[in-house]
């Protein structure tokens, strides 16, 4: 008796009536915090053509989180934006046949996101109050870089002793027995793409919502900075015409002679940010618009 009461008065949160004071709201403002996980990616034609000795990883799980505001205009349409913290970057193996050395290299990269978004939700004007609703988002971003690295290491498989290391971090360089310092970082201080993503919600509450979506952001301006730099290592050796993408026949891997005899030319292509996952977004109306 006790569980059927507890289980019938559950279910009556969601018995609002179409004319009557628990009416749900639909239209309004409505605010709320999400975040998810996904696989992050950085696409470069070299670098997915390579040859076995770069690799990148299908599988490079990252997390990102922030706040977000909607305004539904009409009951299935609204406008809003999301304020997150965004982990990007890529990761890499690979292998060179000749030498047995295995190289193993991670890019991460962090930023502070703002896309601008279109939302549109399902509605059923027989059924105003259902609970849950087919819910979809899309539009642009702008992301401004906050922190960057590039972690390499090699090693080879017939010699446990052979090992060599070297980090970019935010313009600081460090390898076995020296460091240095770049002037500049390798990647561009911002990011433009657009979002698109699909799911649905369920209305918790009254005014509460939460939706899961499936979503993908895609970047579409190259994010690595090409330019010539000057870095100067602790040894007080400096190197005025450092170019680290350019020169590479892809990324952390340099021309060999099967390069240069199919003539192979240092124009590197746009890297571009790439990720997809799972989100889950809590919401709440403010007002009772209907």
């Amino acid at each position: 008796m006790l569980l059927a009461c507890v289980s019938q008065g559950l279910w009556a949160q969601y018995d609002y009536y179409p004319n009557g004071k628990d009416e749900v709201p639909v239209l309004g403002m409505q605010w709320g915090v999400f975040g998810g996980g996904y696989t992050a990616m950085l696409n470069n034609r070299d670098d997915i053509d390579a040859d076995q000795r770069l690799d990148p990883q299908m599988m490079n799980f990252n997390w990102g989180a922030g706040i977000e505001g909607i305004y539904w205009l009409q009951r299935n349409i609204g406008f809003g934006a999301q304020a997150m913290y965004w982990n990007a970057g890529a990761k890499y193996t690979g292998v060179d046949t000749n030498t047995k050395i295995h190289l193993s290299a991670t890019t991460k990269l962090t930023y502070a996101k703002l896309p601008i978004l279109f939302h549109f939700k399902s509605y059923n004007r027989y059924h105003p109050n259902r609970r849950t609703r087919f819910n979809a988002y899309f539009g642009p971003y702008v992301a401004l870089l906050q922190t960057s690295s590039d972690e390499v290491r090699y090693t080879k498989e017939d010699d446990p002793n052979f090992s060599q290391y070297w980090n970019f971090d935010n313009g600081n360089y460090s390898t076995d027995g020296l460091t240095g310092a770049i002037s500049g970082k390798l990647y561009k201080p911002a990011d433009v793409g657009f979002v698109v993503a699909i799911g649905g919600e369920v209305r918790l509450w009254r005014k509460t919502v939460v939706a899961v979506h499936v979503r993908a952001d895609i970047g579409v301006s190259d994010i690595e900075d090409k330019r010539v730099k000057t870095i100067e290592y602790s040894n007080g050796l400096k190197d005025t015409n450092y170019v680290f993408y350019s020169g590479n026949y892809a990324k952390y891997i340099p021309p060999g002679a099967a390069e240069v005899l199919n003539n192979w030319q240092p124009n590197r292509p746009a890297t571009k940010n790439f990720s997809m996952g799972a989100f889950l977004s809590l919401r709440k109306y403010f007002g009772d618009k209907k």
